[in-house]
């Protein structure tokens, strides 16, 4: 059985949200909004137009996650040639139901579903030469974490491009092109360049024995320079955006209650089943509208504050931990009957 892989999990969590924590509980008249998303969504897999399906299932789950949702989007993706895609949305429809939701006809046919891709998904194993470390690798043009090296990668079936890169060794590149099902173990072969640059003798340098301390001190004054800089540029950048997007969420949610009393005022006031926007009305358009941006903007301000928060924390830390020290002084003094050689350096 093909056991979820590094990757996999990266997937998993590249699909949940930014910030780990609890979702709102939608409003009425989101859940219609995403029923009716759902029965579009549904009508266009029956139809077998999967990318629109998807497209729809998609939305309807930013507004409530389901066991379904994620059922039918996972066949959306699985009938597109996504196989992977396909295999991490029955996995999340999986964790969903043994969080205790239900949804007795998903948990029936989930398994042979699963199955199903996991016998279709081919795997690459990659391995890099002994002594080879720091190397880049990237499948398709996305960089690869090195976690996932050496154990094997689900993939879908067909052509990929393969390369990788490391300091002093000649690059790798290959095509490749999986069956389904398959399993192939690739030596990513990164032999020596001759130009690579052979070590200085010990107490030697370029710059003499009396410039090279110097020279030292002079980068690492210059490289703390620079990390402070920025540090203190990313805390700037976090507190701007931070503040910006949180008078921008503040409108929207202003704009969303305007458009709710519009659309409640054309029903009586009351949407106890949230079914107020299943038909259009006026200020059903501005409602949806207003509140993606409300989310989206809350997005941006809390990832704005996390990031002043992180930067000031490194730029404190950074300020107090990495401390350049001047090289030694060497004072000569000269007087009557006698010579005085003063040598003052940290210790």
């Amino acid at each position: 059985m093909l056991r979820p892989s590094p990757l996999v999990l990266a997937l998993l969590l590249t699909a949940a949200p930014a910030l780990v924590r609890a979702a709102p509980e939608p409003t009425p008249s989101e859940i219609s909004v995403a029923r009716r998303l759902f029965e579009e969504g549904k009508a266009a897999e029956d139809a077998g137009r999967f990318r629109e399906a998807a497209d729809r299932f998609r939305k309807a789950i930013v507004i409530k996650d389901t066991p379904g949702m994620r059922f039918h989007l996972a066949r959306c993706e699985e009938e597109q040639g996504a196989l992977v895609e396909a295999l991490v949305e029955y996995d999340r429809a999986r964790e969903l139901l043994d969080s205790g939701i239900k949804a007795p006809d998903v948990d029936r046919l989930l398994p042979d579903a699963r199955k199903r891709v996991e016998a279709k998904v081919a795997t690459v194993t990659l391995r890099l030469p002994d002594g080879v470390a720091g190397a880049s690798v990237e499948l398709d043009g996305k960089a690869l974490s090195s976690s996932v090296l050496g154990v094997p990668i689900p993939v879908n079936p067909g052509k990929h491009r393969l390369s990788a890169t490391a300091t002093g060794r000649a690059s790798f590149a290959a095509d490749l092109e999986l069956a389904v099902g398959e399993a192939r173990q690739v030596a990513l072969e990164l032999p020596p360049t001759q130009s690579a640059a052979v070590a200085p003798a010990a107490g030697s340098s370029a710059l003499g024995p009396r410039q090279a301390p110097r020279v030292a001190l002079q980068d690492a004054d210059t490289a703390r320079t620079v990390t402070l800089v920025t540090e203190a540029s990313l805390f700037a950048a976090g507190v701007a955006s931070g503040i910006v997007f949180t008078i921008a969420k503040n409108g929207a949610a202003d704009r969303y209650e305007t458009a709710n009393e519009r659309v409640l005022a054309q029903i009586g006031g009351s949407d106890p089943e949230g079914i107020a926007c299943s038909i259009p009305r006026e200020g059903c358009a501005e409602l949806e509208n207003a509140r993606q941006e409300e989310k989206r903007d809350r997005t941006i301000a809390t990832v704005g504050f996390v990031t002043a928060g992180v930067s000031a924390l490194a730029f404190g830390l950074t300020l107090a931990l990495w401390k350049t020290e001047p090289p030694a002084r060497v004072q000569a003094q000269v007087g009557p009957n006698r010579a005085t050689l003063l040598v003052s350096a940290p210790f």
